[in-house]
């Protein structure tokens, strides 16, 4: 894979879209032609394609390969179907590849402020080849914080796995959370303490993903106004407590930076959560990987991907559950009750990582279906509510 850059990007917006403009502006002036990074299509070619997939194999080499768009939002996805020669067929390379690039301004730009531009190149490089989990594999990753180039080449599991994603339209079973659970652990549980956290420094702790998307999107106001458009989708208690909920969210995000950290998600909605052929669930969409407590990644997966009376019958036992997967995968032994404690510390995130789809600005992207969002901002919301989770973020 390739070498994935670290810098931080400016403090401010208005400095870090001058900066960036000015790496792009420059870049597009020499007309330089980057291969190290190759987002476009054109900018693809076989030769490439051997250097980065076939290097450990001699004689192996791509000889011809289709590729099609798929996708954009966030980032621009594309697929790749390649063929190899004899020496590569035997070799067994992969065929069928996703890649996900910052291939637009926009793109590159939110990327860039948001600071979330190494962190997917940087787990499957360094983090996902050391983990047994249910997860795509990688096979080339590079970020270019200057520019705000990046390139991250997958495996396409919606071929090699028939993977079908999740949707919060459609009901979790309890089986499929105790999967997602388990597979969560595994990860948690291997990067446990781990010194090698602190030492990948694009691995942000949450209040810092926090504070890098709040000054690029204003979530506290998003909030609100998504508040003011959507009442219906919250519990009727939850409006007289709405200015307390940003606060409790700042210091629930700075809660879970203390004592252990482990290896996160980041971004462990249902939506990008997966299904194979096999019945086996994982998780793909790495792009906001962090170092913090591990209760952030499971409150996310669980108050947005069951139905409120699912998780009011289940939520117990399940934490229970990954008590009992944690300690096998190599984390502590944990009690019930500092478990049950930091679960409901970790509930707020969800809610505002979700409201500012609904109260988003005009200029803002969509993110994601109308659907969808609204689905999830029901469920977070509710869990906030009864899980008192305001009271749970002032005992701490």
């Amino acid at each position: 894979m390739g070498e994935t850059s670290t810098s931080s990007p400016a403090n401010g917006v208005l400095p870090g879209m001058l900066r960036l403009g000015g790496y792009v502006l420059a870049e597009k002036v020499r007309r330089r032609k980057v291969v190290e990074i190759p987002m476009k299509k054109r900018e693809v070619n076989a030769q490439w394609l051997t250097r980065v997939l076939a290097a450990e194999h001699p004689g192996a080499e791509v000889e011809s390969f289709e590729i099609v768009d798929a996708s954009a939002g966030t980032t621009s996805r594309w697929r790749v179907t390649i063929s190899y020669n004899e020496a590569g067929r035997q070799a067994k390379l992969p065929e069928h590849l996703f890649a996900k690039t910052t291939l637009t301004f926009t793109q590159r730009l939110t990327q860039y402020l948001a600071n979330a531009l190494p962190g997917e190149p940087g787990f499957f490089q360094d983090l996902r080849p050391k983990l047994g989990i249910e997860a795509p594999h990688g096979y080339f990753g590079a970020a270019d914080t200057r520019t705000g180039r990046s390139l991250t080449l997958l495996e396409d599991i919606s071929v090699t796995k028939k993977a079908r994603f999740c949707t919060p339209t459609e009901p979790i079973t309890w089986e499929q959370m105790q999967d997602l659970l388990a597979n969560m652990a595994v990860w948690h549980g291997h990067y446990w303490a781990s010194p090698e956290l602190k030492a990948r420094d694009w691995l942000k702790t949450p209040s810092a993903h926090f504070r890098n998307f709040d000054r690029l999107l204003g979530m506290k106001k998003r909030a609100i106004i998504g508040l003011q458009r959507a009442p219906e989708l919250v519990p009727d208690t939850l409006p007289p407590v709405q200015d307390q909920l940003y606060a409790a969210c700042e210091k629930s995000l700075l809660i879970a930076e203390r004592g252990a950290q482990t290896l996160l998600h980041g971004d462990s909605h249902i939506g990008n959560a997966y299904v194979c052929d096999n019945g086996r669930m994982g998780f793909t969409d790495w792009q906001l990987v962090l170092r913090g407590n591990w209760a952030f990644d499971v409150a996310y997966t669980m108050t947005s991907g069951l139905e409120v009376e699912d998780r009011r019958a289940w939520e117990r036992e399940l934490i229970e559950f990954y008590v009992d997967r944690l300690h096998a995968a190599g984390g502590p032994a944990l009690s019930f009750e500092a478990a049950w404690l930091a679960y409901r510390q970790q509930c707020l995130y969800p809610y505002f990582a979700w409201m500012i789809t609904i109260g988003r600005s005009a200029i803002m992207p969509k993110f994601q279906p109308d659907d969808v969002c609204r689905a999830i901002v029901h469920r977070t919301s509710t869990a906030i509510m009864d899980l008192d989770a305001l009271r749970a973020v002032d005992n701490a």
